[in-house]
């Protein structure tokens, strides 16, 4: 193995053993549960957006980002532990360890990354 891929190894166990939390990954399909993708649990780190910091005039470089989201969170679990993971835009994605659960909608995943699938949250 890559002596990257051990140090990439190493920092992920690493964020994950302080960040990550329990998230129940809930599969939709033309307005229904799929049953084809069951509900799964995994334990990812879960990064809200704080809303009122958000700005449409873009960044100090003049930069304006194509994809705005107004509140949401980001899920970024490792592909390395969980291979299999098939999350979808429209799926659901609900934090299980949180008070009252809440719950948020996928809206976009980036599995371009070099280390996580990004996985983008709106309001549900």
């Amino acid at each position: 193995m890559p002596r990257f891929d051990q140090f990439k190894r190493r920092l992920h166990s690493s964020v994950d053993g302080m960040f990550a939390e329990r998230v129940r990954i809930v599969a939709w399909k033309d307005g229904r549960e799929d049953p084809e993708r069951p509900a799964r649990e995994i334990v990812a780190p879960l990064v809200e957006e704080d809303r009122e910091n958000q700005s449409l005039s873009g960044d100090r470089s003049g930069q304006f980002s194509g994809n705005v989201r107004t509140g949401g969170a980001v899920l970024k679990p490792d592909p390395a532990v969980y291979p299999d993971l098939d999350v979808r835009q429209g799926d659901d994605v609900i934090a299980l360890e949180r008070p009252g659960e809440p719950r948020w909608r996928v809206s976009s995943v980036d599995r371009r990354g070099h280390g996580r699938l990004i996985i983008n949250l709106g309001d549900s």
